[in-house]
């Protein structure tokens, strides 16, 4: 029997001892001990390690930004792909368009006396199409005692198979000035075919001149209202 309690240390206790040791020395090294900057990539990042719900909202949604390099790079791409191709082979020639609703057609006449019948002032000829008729005059007396009056309407000739607009006008003599009067006629219509419009004009009173006589035509696209009636 021994004397008192024998404490002996047996291989199996130094081993376990040894073990105890490092598992409580290396989990506090790990404990206390912070991992170098940038010592974490892929490599050490398994497939699926890192959940969405792990990440910052910044992380997550944040916008992307570039380097001033990366900047660069981009705008080189956005202007290559930004600049026309080239010009292509020139295609044939049109055939020629019908004229615009625009074309204005125009004569006139300076002066000149008017006789006691009705005579052409002035004149112009259109193409088919659908027109605005319009013309003037200024009539006035050889001398500034003088009164006297005219008619003249607007029409397709000396015969007029239309008349478009018509009027009259009259002027007093005066001992101190030469006295007028001015005449202006409007109509519309659509011809089929070539047609003459013309501002005919007659004496009514005394010898009157005409005086900066003009009609004129103006092709649009279409006429509304026709016939205008005229007294």
């Amino acid at each position: 029997m021994l004397r008192g309690r024998e404490r002996r240390f047996s291989s199996a206790h130094a081993i376990a001892i040894a073990a105890l040791f490092f598992a409580l020395g290396g989990g506090a090294y790990a404990a206390v001990t912070e991992l170098p900057p940038n010592s974490v990539g892929t490599k050490q990042l398994k497939n699926g390690s890192v959940t969405p719900a792990k990440l910052s909202r910044g992380a997550a949604t944040g916008p992307i930004k570039l380097t001033i390099k990366q900047k660069k790079e981009l705008r080189k791409l956005v202007k290559a792909f930004s600049k026309p191709g080239p010009t292509g082979p020139q295609g044939p020639k049109g055939g020629t368009g019908t004229p615009g609703p625009s074309d204005v057609y125009i004569g006139g006449a300076a002066a000149g006396s008017l006789s006691t019948s009705y005579g052409v002032v002035t004149s112009i000829s259109v193409p088919p199409g659908q027109y605005l008729l319009q013309a003037k005059t200024t009539i006035a007396g050889t001398s500034a005692s003088t009164a006297g009056a005219a008619s003249c309407f607007l029409g397709t000739g000396l015969a007029p198979s239309e008349v478009w607009d018509a009027g009259s006008v009259a002027f007093p003599g005066s001992a101190a000035t030469l006295t007028a009067a001015n005449l202006s006629l409007a109509g519309a219509a659509a011809f089929e075919s070539e047609r003459t419009i013309a501002l005919v004009c007659k004496a009514l009173d005394g010898e009157p001149i005409f005086d900066d006589a003009r009609v004129w035509a103006t092709k649009v696209g279409a006429v509304q209202g026709l016939p205008i009636p005229i007294d």
